[in-house]
């Protein structure tokens, strides 16, 4: 369905926010904390792409949507047209929202974590929690003073505690929020009690991080949530040849296109949804290889025994899958 871009905001030089309107300035479908839209445009080359946007503010809020976008020089295009093509007055088709990160009540201590760009899902998430009036801590992990956008949202909600997390990074660095290691996450964390939650949203980097802390201070990992951002295959990556062992297909794979859309395209049967290696759902048993892993959402048991196609890789030059 079509809609208007009814304002521009510009977060320093690298973020826009964007206010989304019906045409006919009607209500738009009401919407929960950790939402987002799907938009759908034309690049200049002809190709059609859709970007999925965390919505931003209060949940529930229809007059408008809010969308803020991460200028990414080095990404397929999607920001870049957002950013230099889009204005005031401009059509864009938009699906939504959808919820594929979503809040639950608290019942205890709540961490929110934000690394970069990775603010937009928490900023509704800590909404959520401020009306619930719950024990509400939120950390923003950012690389400088001028990263931390969408502040005026967080100081909003007094009954918050809002550190902000600055890091010092190489300059050539694509890693919006530095170093995950640069951050205390241990002490952000602290020990496990009763009942506590984390959400947390940023690079698959500083994700993992966190798991992998978090398992050592015996967070159970019912009570980490995570929602991702960024490209995960590495300049590194080296193609692949996958066998499916059931099916008796092998299926080339190409540094630049994930193991999952490979063995699709080649007719293979999986399931999968959120593709960015948070949900689960492509989950596959391995049978022979090296794996590694770029999902934020197995356990280490999982791991050893399988892997999430959609976002991993192989360490191996050849894998074979129980499919």
């Amino acid at each position: 369905m079509s809609h208007i871009i009814s304002d521009i905001i510009e977060h320093g030089d690298a973020v826009k926010e964007f206010r989304i309107r019906k045409p006919d300035g009607g209500a738009l479908p009401a919407w929960s904390a950790g939402a987002h839209v799907q938009l759908r445009f034309t690049l200049p080359d002809g190709s059609i792409v859709e970007r999925q946007y965390s919505l931003i503010g209060s949940p529930g809020e229809t007059q408008e949507y809010r969308i803020a976008v991460l200028l990414d020089q080095k990404g397929r295009g999607g920001s870049r047209h957002l950013h230099q093509q889009l204005q005031i007055g401009d059509t864009i088709t938009l699906t939504g929202p959808f919820n594929s990160f979503p809040a639950k009540p608290a019942q205890g201590r709540v961490v929110l974590i934000a690394g970069g760009i990775g603010v937009t899902p928490l900023v509704s998430i800590a909404h959520a929690f401020h009306k619930e009036r719950a024990e509400l801590e939120f950390h923003y992990l950012a690389r400088s003073q001028e990263r931390l956008v969408l502040l005026d949202d967080l100081k909003a909600l007094p009954s918050q505690q809002l550190f902000t997390h600055l890091t010092q990074v190489n300059p050539d660095t694509t890693d919006d929020a530095g170093h995950a290691e640069r951050a205390d996450l241990a002490a952000i964390l602290g020990n496990y009690t009763g009942n506590a939650q984390v959400y947390a949203c940023g690079p698959v980097s500083l994700l993992q991080d966190l798991r992998r802390i978090a398992a050592l201070l015996d967070w159970p990992d019912s009570a980490i949530h995570m929602e991702s951002f960024g490209v995960r295959g590495t300049t590194e990556d080296k193609p692949v040849q996958v066998h499916l062992a059931q099916s008796d297909i092998t299926v080339d794979v190409a540094p630049g296109t994930s193991i999952l859309d490979a063995l699709v395209d080649a007719g293979a049967f999986l399931s999968f949804d959120c593709k960015r290696g948070e949900c689960g759902n492509c989950y596959t048993q391995l049978v022979e290889g090296d794996i590694a892993h770029r999902d934020v959402c197995l356990t280490a048991q999982q791991r050893a025994v399988g892997m999430c196609p959609c976002v991993s890789w192989a360490n191996s030059g050849r894998i074979v899958l129980d499919l």
